[in-house]
């Protein structure tokens, strides 16, 4: 079988990879031989019609009575490649090919990738690697309770990821874990602050791919300053922003009480913004 080996051989790879996949989390977890190959199928590969995949994805998940997988992320997002190499072992494949059809969906640098996650109730991607397993009968996320668990995938155990994708399968009462969104005023909510998110990350996303394809040495220290000045104000605004969109779905709430907690969880404006309002 053709695999495919992770390699982070430049300076610049190793410093954008701590930057650009929570920068602030804890130490790696270390790997053994087996989980540092990658499968061709677990490699986030540029494609023009990913919206093609993720329909696909579905269609065949229901097909074949199994979960969707559908994985948001990219080659230079170090946790994104660190979930591959889980991924591809022995014991994550038996699992994930009995219980799942898995499709990884490249988004490049940091495009707008929202076409997939609206087609399953999702506003955004809040980092990479997003994973969404997915009913495909009511294209509905079921778990939610673990999507930022995988947003730090390299610091997440083997024996946890078994256990975790272990938690799901194809039967009547697993769409209790669920978190549908039927309420106008939330989804209005979500879709406005996707939309700022999204905004923020074209404006990032340049700065990303410069710096992930120039070579260390040729980045002034201005350029890196504010790469990861903009990096970190991105960070702050998504995290909140998710946490509280999950929050915000979670809560039983009547209209008068969510319209106060939407006041409360809306972002103030961010640089991105106020640069683009003297335009």
């Amino acid at each position: 079988m053709n695999v495919q080996t992770t390699k982070k051989s430049t300076i610049l790879v190793k410093t954008v990879s701590l930057f650009l996949c929570v920068i602030f989390t804890s130490a790696s977890i270390a790997l053994a031989d087996e989980e540092k190959t990658v499968l061709p199928h677990y490699v986030f590969i540029p494609t023009d019609n990913p919206i093609l995949q993720a329909q696909t994805t579905l269609s065949k998940a229901n097909a074949e009575n199994k979960y969707a997988l559908i994985v948001l992320g990219a080659q230079w997002c170090h946790d994104s490649v660190s979930l591959a190499e889980r991924f591809s072992t022995d014991k994550m494949q038996t699992l994930l090919s009995e219980r799942y059809v898995t499709q990884f969906i490249d988004v490049g640098y940091l495009q707008d990738r929202r076409d997939i996650t609206s087609l399953v109730g999702y506003p955004n991607y809040f980092a990479t690697p997003t994973v969404l397993i997915v009913d495909p009968v009511s294209n509905t996320v079921v778990n939610m309770d673990s999507l930022k668990q995988w947003q730090s995938a390299d610091s997440v155990e083997l024996q946890i990821y078994i256990e975790q994708f272990s938690r799901f399968k194809k039967e009547a009462n697993s769409m209790k874990l669920a978190q549908a969104q039927n309420k106008p005023s939330l989804e209005a909510f979500e879709n406005k602050h996707a939309e700022r998110l999204q905004q923020g990350y074209q404006v990032l996303g340049p700065l990303l791919a410069a710096s992930d394809l120039k070579d260390a040495s040729n980045i002034t220290r201005q350029e890196r300053e504010q790469f990861i000045k903009l990096w970190r104000e991105v960070k702050e605004f998504r995290t909140a922003l998710q946490a509280n969109i999950h929050e915000l779905r979670k809560a039983d709430l009547d209209d008068t009480e969510l319209q106060l907690k939407l006041a409360d969880a809306s972002p103030t404006m961010q640089s991105w913004e106020r640069a683009s309002s003297k335009d």
